[in-house]
């Protein structure tokens, strides 16, 4: 995204919503506060010139927590949660810039966890895909992707993803199933994007690895590497080990239908590794490091 600071002529007389996003822009605790005193009315200040966003969205989209903090004290969120015209929460945007902002915006507003977007994505879901500057988006087909708005300063996508599902007003089992406006779960958009420590948090925390989205993919068909699907196999199978979702849920990990070997899909143009279960699933586990290997020593 884009961010830029609004550019007003310091001829004219600038408006308070303008010198109030113009110091959120610019980190400016103090002048922000000074500003929201004389004009409490102005407090959430929705910009229709930039999707709707309010004061509160921009301080998400900027990482910035002390904004963030004291405009919730503030009673930003009071009468009701503010939504952009994505129907986008602040949370929804924090969760791709900041683990802090987005926890705080959690344990404060935990209503806003499972609230999903215009494509149907809630807070874990987007949380679940942070992190990684070229993802592999399982909607789209590669030419259509398109990078978060901000490169996210997550360090913990396991901490934000066990954190949210802890805050969610509903049932873990009911958040986890949920499906975005394509079918795809958090499950499908932590392998898609790459993000290793989620998928762990997401699968310990119940996530059905053989859920199925509206193309009938399993999360584990959209692996974004080799070493990504071997570590996917293998917690699954630990998982099944344990007596949690037993052989069933592994063979529906794996994909659909039988047979055997790997090969590239397609589902609306997009490519995605799938892997078929067979009875050699064990021995192929080396010959997927080795395929992997090899192809680092390529890329080399």
């Amino acid at each position: 995204m884009k961010s830029c600071i609004p550019n007003v002529p310091l001829s004219t007389n600038v408006t308070v919503p303008v010198r109030l996003r113009r110091a959120i822009h610019l980190n400016d605790l103090v002048l922000v506060q000074r500003i929201v005193k004389k004009n409490p009315d102005k407090l959430q200040n929705p910009d229709f010139e930039d999707n709707g966003n309010t004061s509160l969205h921009l301080a998400a989209q900027l990482a910035l927590l002390e904004i963030a903090q004291f405009l919730v004290d503030a009673g930003h969120e009071d009468d009701f949660i503010s939504c952009n015209a994505n129907g986008e929460t602040p949370l929804h945007l924090a969760v791709e810039t900041s683990v802090p902002v987005a926890l705080l915006f959690a344990s404060k507003f935990p209503r806003c966890i499972p609230w999903k977007n215009k494509q149907g994505a809630d807070a874990v879901m987007l949380s679940a895909r942070t992190s990684v500057s070229h993802p592999a988006n399982p909607t789209s087909p590669p030419a259509q992707q398109s990078p978060p708005r901000l490169r996210s300063t997550a360090s913990s996508p396991q901490l934000l993803v066990s954190t949210l599902i802890h805050y969610s007003p509903i049932p873990a089992s009911v958040l986890l199933s949920a499906a975005d406006n394509d079918g795809n779960t958090a499950l499908h958009y932590a392998s898609a994007y790459g993000q290793l420590k989620a998928i762990r948090a997401l699968l310990a925390a119940g996530s059905n690895p053989g859920a199925r989205n509206a193309y009938s993919w399993t999360p584990m068909a959209y692996s974004s590497t080799v070493q990504a699907e071997v570590y996917f196999r293998g917690l699954v199978g630990a998982a099944g080990e344990s007596g949690i979702g037993g052989g069933v849920v592994k063979r529906e990990a794996d994909g659909s239908g039988s047979g055997g070997g790997l090969h590239r899909g397609g589902v609306g143009g997009l490519g995605v590794r799938i892997v078929r279960t067979g009875e050699e699933v064990g021995s192929r586990m080396d010959m997927l490091v080795g395929d992997g290997r090899r192809r680092a020593g390529s890329a080399d």
